[in-house]
């Protein structure tokens, strides 16, 4: 079903941005999501995004097999949710963000 594959795709996109903004305000949770020290934190960043996408979609599939879903209405909403990770993602706001968090 391809809803369950847009949304899939957007909390896995969702999931990086709220990563990498708790990452930006924990150090801690920074460290604890480098899985390897080559690349740093984004190698657990990469790793949750993925792990969201792929347990997602077979679980959203499963939930969304059976109904009659408007492909045009949820593409539409895809886009408004890509915009959205896309804007959390880009560095001005998630360090802005970050910094609220830690109150700084």
């Amino acid at each position: 079903m391809a809803v369950a594959a847009l949304l899939a795709a957007w909390l896995g996109l969702m999931a990086l941005a709220i990563t990498n903004i708790a990452a930006g305000a924990n150090d801690g949770f920074k460290t604890a999501i480098t899985l390897n020290s080559g690349i740093g934190p984004y190698s657990g960043k990469e790793v949750i995004w993925l792990a969201t996408w792929f347990v997602s979609w077979p679980i959203l599939h499963f939930v969304l097999r059976n109904r009659e879903l408007d492909l045009k209405k949820w593409f539409g909403a895809f886009l408004v949710g890509l915009l959205i990770a896309v804007v959390l993602m880009w560095p001005p706001v998630f360090e802005a963000i970050a910094d609220a968090i830690k109150g700084g």
